[in-house]
């Protein structure tokens, strides 16, 4: 099973340059909890990953203004990233991405060979043959 047969094909980004603000409203809106971020919406090279949580911790609980921070600034690059043939029976994924955080879920980003976006694996812990360990 590769990559490309599980992932959701185009998924939501967030750009670059959208303040966290935005991005909440966006999640609302979609009624999503995380999104990939991308350099724009053309091109969606990817350079991030941000969820409400990190909204909500990194900014808003630090003080920030989110109509003042972008994206960027508080986005995560811990989200393992890879190709649509990747065989993903048997792909080993951290239970835990940050040690420092423990309501941090996993979710996987898919990306051309441009490191593109072209898909999500929002619930990898649902796909059979991915092993969380």
């Amino acid at each position: 099973m590769r990559a490309s047969e599980v992932m959701i094909a185009d998924p939501i980004v967030a750009a670059a340059g959208a303040t966290s603000a935005e991005v909440a409203t966006l999640m609302r809106t979609r009624n999503i909890s995380v999104v990939p971020v991308v350099d724009n919406p053309k091109d969606r090279r990817y350079l991030g990953t941000i969820s409400d949580r990190d909204i909500v911790a990194r900014c808003v609980g630090a003080g920030h203004d989110p109509t003042d921070c972008s994206a960027t600034d508080h986005a995560r690059n811990d989200t393992p990233v890879v190709k649509p043939d990747t065989e993903m029976k048997g792909y080993r994924l951290p239970k835990q991405l940050d040690p420092t955080d423990h309501h941090v879920r996993s979710t996987i980003v898919v990306v051309d060979g441009q490191r593109g976006v072209v898909g999500f694996i929002p619930h990898p812990e649902e796909v059979q043959g991915i092993v969380i360990s």
